[in-house]
C-alpha cells in the first residue's frame, strides 16, 4: 500500500491531476502499481488501455481497463486505433525506447509520467532516456514528467503523510482490492524472486514472517 499504491495516486492526482472522462494507457497494467493504476483509475471515471502480455488481460478486465497485447504491435497503434487522436495521459513503467511509443500514444498537449523504468540500464541508456522523455516530450508537443516516490518524500514527506489514510480508506471501505499474486513465509524469498524472474506475477509477492 504505501509503495504502489501512494504512487500510483501521486501520479494520478498530484502530478496529473486526472479528471472523470478523460483516457489513459498505463503499461506494465499487471504490475504491483500497474493494477493500483487501473483500480485508482477507474475510481476517477477515467477509460484506460493496459498493455499487458496476453496471458494477463483477463486480469486488466476485471480491474476496468481494456487489454492490450504490446507483443502483436506497437503500443502506439494499438492505442490509436482505438483513440484516434492519442489518449490524455501515459503512465510508463518500461522506459527506454518504448518511452517514444508512449509519447506518440498521448495527444498533443497530452501528458506522459515516466516512474520505474524496468527495461533501462547504463549511463547512457539513462541519459538518452531522460533527454527523450523531458525534451523530446515537449518538442512533440506533449508534456512530460519523471515520478519517484523517494525522491519526492526526501524532498518533503507532507504529501505522503497526507495521501497515506486516502489510500487505506478506500480499502477499508473495499473500493480497492490490492492483487496479491503468491506468499511466501520469508525463508523461502528466493523462490519468490525466482517466479517475479519468470515474468509471470500478476500484483505482487507477499512474504510473511511465519
Amino acid at each position: 500500500m504505501i509503495l504502489n499504491y501512494v504512487t500510483a495516486w501521486q501520479m494520478i492526482h498530484r502530478v496529473v491531476k486526472v479528471q472523470p472522462g478523460q483516457s489513459a494507457l498505463v503499461t506494465g497494467a499487471a504490475g504491483g502499481v500497474g493494477t493500483a493504476l487501473l483500480q485508482l483509475l477507474r475510481l476517477v471515471g477515467v477509460r484506460t488501455y493496459g498493455a499487458a502480455t496476453l496471458s494477463k488481460h483477463g486480469t486488466v478486465q476485471k480491474l476496468g481497463a481494456t487489454p492490450l497485447d504490446y507483443r502483436a504491435a506497437p503500443i502506439d497503434r494499438l492505442v490509436r486505433a482505438l483513440e484516434p487522436q492519442g489518449v490524455d495521459v501515459v503512465f510508463d513503467a518500461i522506459g527506454g525506447a518504448n518511452i517514444g511509443l508512449c509519447i506518440t500514444a498521448a495527444r498533443r498537449g497530452g501528458t506522459v509520467v515516466g516512474y520505474g523504468f524496468m527495461a533501462v540500464t547504463g549511463k547512457l541508456a539513462t541519459a538518452a532516456m531522460f533527454f527523450n522523455l523531458l525534451i523530446g516530450a515537449r518538442l512533440r508537443g506533449r508534456r512530460s514528467a519523471f515520478y519517484g516516490i523517494t525522491l519526492l518524500y526526501r524532498k518533503d514527506p507532507k504529501p505522503l503523510r497526507e495521501d497515506l489514510p486516502k489510500i487505506f480508506t478506500l480499502v477499508a471501505e473495499k473500493r480497492i482490492d490490492p492483487l496479491v499474486a503468491a506468499t511466501f513465509p520469508l525463508l523461502e524469498a528466493k523462490h519468490a524472486i525466482e517466479l517475479l524472474a519468470k515474468g509471470a506475477v500478476e500484483g505482487k509477492i507477499v512474504l510473511t514472517s511465519a
